[in-house]
């Protein structure tokens, strides 16, 4: 497998004949003459109810009445995507990725930055969003499944649109200003997406300490943060489209992201001289922490794609992508009386290059066969550094100064869409996936892993009649772990370190998480397309269970992830979404989800989370003698436990959260868009609970006060 990227290019660049895809016998060849390639109506409930996988569409219809500005707004409102509350840490860390966080791609692609900087995305540059919940052969996926965000395309007459608006968080003020605007011109066509938005920083959390000894409380400590500040971001996604005849295309898609951060914390510490009886209360020092961080991201693709009028498809798209990040950190100390005691500067310097390969093609194999073909190869290399002073003298960080990162992927797939009847339609499916990752500290340290999975799926529907779906499907995942979890540099985290505020590291003897999953579904829509609903049961068997646990290390707390043993986890998904006869005015949508996950790693004290449920309920309703509609979103999620190691359980609160928005048509291109976010300001938070020995050891509460944003809006069409 080690082939070079230039090799494999050759490879995916032979030529390949393209043969027709009929469901009749092949008629007499025709010559084709220039294909005009235009956009046709997406309809996302057709599109699910014939998908060969289970998956949900949402398409943009949906997302404008879903009413967001971030695709991280979005994905809290959708079925089944991440039952855990959408959370920073203290002073505004990043948590660990929560084991159901989806695996979010931007057309099939991820981002450079991940997870973090899609969930970023104005919801404006988005044409629809595929949430596949079980893994393909294409689409590899663990319990989160895979969220693919398909990026607006080239439209085939001249459009236009804008938006312009004022946010409020806080009593401080923002804005937002972007617009869409494409054109095709013959062969040629041109689409250009840019938004900006300056967004106020703002937050308030307090966490409670207690410690015990014999059953007595001894410490009773209070820590309450402060935040303010302001994150600026760019982002600028053109597509060049030139078509070539014979159905034959190219695509050009640079994107861009450029953000901007500055946050200011005040941290108060007291602590109570009579910590049995909780009074005394008395201040204990204080610190500011001033961040201030850039992040640069860029992609340029180029995709060379060719249709047949009937089926069949070839593609080969090449794919340069960049990261780079600077975050620097000033630290400043104080004792109870006001006196300032250190300046710690920390600097962290992040830059990242990877250059992907991947290829598809997609022909008949004879009347009732479609097979599909595909191929991708990844190389990225990363250069994390840090630098750090204390009073003006540089910090000794040994390992932690600098890594030096590689991961590469090469993966062939193949898989068949076989039509066993009118009515059955079984999708066998095959990955051969090989991963290599390295990664060398500042002491030159590496620590290297090598792995080699074959991942089958079978997919099978049965439209028993028009309008229900049933559907089953049993498939193997393997995640090997990235160089990060594998990298043995601790990141120190800023604040006290605690079982709630941990430093990080990652574990160069992970193993990889290898999940096998079955899963059974039913699917109903409704007649003249008013809305479908849905209900499927996933049962998962974990090997090589990844946790993340924090253990104390030279008097620090430190999170690592684990193989905990096996897992076995059920979970159920439900969703629908109508448009009421009686009231075709008002449509409705909603979901639930529950799942429960069961360790069987005896060192773990429970040795399973407790249940989490999560709900959304949504409505709009048009009144057309006002030109208004109304909407809203109801978001629940329930509190849950984890084991952090084998005497320190974690709980999330439980959490609500109320949207509304309005739209008023000022005219017939002219609307006015008023949106409340967390109309009710509510909070969230978490408990830690150490029983070390048996006995009550600590009790961290981290609190942080809800916040509530309105964002007012005037939109256009040109």
């Amino acid at each position: 497998m080690n082939l070079t990227l230039s090799r494999l290019a050759a490879l995916v660049c032979l030529h390949i004949p393209l043969q027709g895809f009929a469901q009749t016998p092949a008629e007499a060849p025709a010559t084709l003459g220039t294909v005009q390639v235009t956009a046709p109506v997406y309809d996302a409930q057709e599109a699910r109810q014939e998908s060969s996988s289970t998956k949900l569409i949402v398409s943009r219809e949906d997302l404008e009445k879903l009413d967001a500005a971030t695709i991280g707004e979005i994905l809290r409102q959708l079925p089944g995507v991440s039952l855990a509350a959408e959370s920073e840490g203290r002073r505004g860390r990043s948590r660990g990725t929560d084991r159901l966080e989806p695996r979010i791609i931007v057309d099939g692609e991820a981002l450079p930055g991940g997870n973090r900087m899609a969930m970023r995305l104005p919801v404006e540059l988005i044409e629809r969003i595929e949430i596949i919940k079980n893994s393909t052969a294409e689409f590899p996926s663990g319990a989160g499944g895979t969220i693919n965000l398909i990026l607006r395309d080239v439209p085939p007459t001249k459009t236009g649109t804008f938006r312009l608006g004022v946010i409020n968080i806080d009593d401080a003020w923002g804005a937002r200003v972007g617009g869409i605007y494409g054109a095709r011109e013959g062969e040629t066509g041109v689409l250009w997406m840019g938004f900006a938005t300056s967004r106020p920083l703002t937050g308030e959390r307090t966490t409670s300490t207690q410690t015990f000894s014999g059953g007595a409380r001894n410490v009773w400590a209070i820590e309450s943060d402060s935040e303010s500040g302001r994150e600026n971001s760019l982002y600028v996604a053109p597509r060049f489209t030139r078509d070539l005849g014979a159905g034959t295309r190219l695509t050009i898609s640079p994107f861009l992201t450029f953000n901007d951060r500055n946050r200011v914390t005040h941290t108060q510490r007291q602590t109570y001289t009579d910590p049995v009886n909780g009074t005394g209360l008395t201040a204990d020092g204080r610190e500011r922490e001033q961040e201030q961080t850039q992040r640069l991201n860029g992609r340029l693709s180029a995709e060379w794609k060719r249709r047949q009028s009937g089926a069949g498809e070839t593609s080969a798209k090449l794919t340069l992508q960049s990261e780079n990040e600077r975050k620097d950190i000033t630290l400043d100390t104080f004792d109870a009386a006001g006196a300032p005691l250190n300046t710690t500067r920390t600097r962290n310097t992040s830059d990242g290059l990877e250059l992907s390969l991947t290829g598809k093609r997609s022909l008949p194999l004879a009347a009732t066969h479609l097979a599909t073909f595909g191929l991708e190869a990844r190389h990225k290399d990363v250069e994390d550094k840090k630098r750090q002073t204390v009073n003006g003298t540089p910090s000794a960080l040994g390992a932690q100064a600098s890594a030096e990162s590689q991961e590469q992927l090469f993966a062939l797939w193949a898989q068949d869409e076989w039509q066993l009847s009118e009515r059955h339609l079984l999708t066998p499916g095959l990955r051969l996936q090989t991963t290599r990752s390295a990664v060398t500290d500042a002491l030159d340290a590496t620590v290297k892993n090598n792995h080699l999975a074959w991942l089958p799926s079978l997919h099978y529907l049965w439209q028993f009649n028009p309008n229900w779906n049933i559907r089953t499907s049993v498939a193997i995942t393997d995640k090997p772990p990235g160089v990060r979890d594998l990298s043995p540099v601790v990141v120190t985290t800023t604040g006290t370190n605690s079982l709630s505020n941990p430093d990080r590291g990652g574990n160069p003897a992970l193993a990889p998480e290898r999940t096998a999953t079955l899963q059974l579904g039913v699917e109903h829509f409704l007649p003249q397309k008013r809305g479908s609903a849905g209900i499927n049961l996933f049962v998962r068997q974990i090997d090589d269970k990844v946790q993340r646990l924090v253990q104390l290390e030279s008097g620090r707390y430190v999170e690592r992830p684990a193989n905990v043993g096996q897992a076995h986890e059920t979970s159920v998904v439900v969703d629908f979404k109508t448009k009421l006869a009686s009231l075709p005015a008002l449509s409705l949508r909603g979901n639930a989800s529950t799942s429960r996950l069961t360790l069987e790693d005896g060192a773990l004290s429970s040795r399973q989370e407790s249940p989490r449920h999560s709900g959304n309920l949504g409505f709009d309703y048009d009144h057309a003698a006002w030109k208004l509609t109304l909407g809203g979103n109801l978001s629940l999620s329930s509190s849950f436990s984890r084991d952090m190691n084998n005497s320190v359980q974690q709980t999330q609160r439980a959490r609500q959260q109320l949207d509304l928005y309005a739209i008023k048509k000022l005219d017939r291109k002219l609307s006015l868009r008023l949106t409340v976010d967390n109309v009710t300001r509510a909070d969230q938070g978490n408990d830690t609970i150490d029983l070390s020995g048996g006995s009550l050891a600590s009790l961290e509460a981290d609190r942080s006060r809800g916040v509530r944003s309105v964002f007012l809006s005037i939109e256009g069409k040109l």
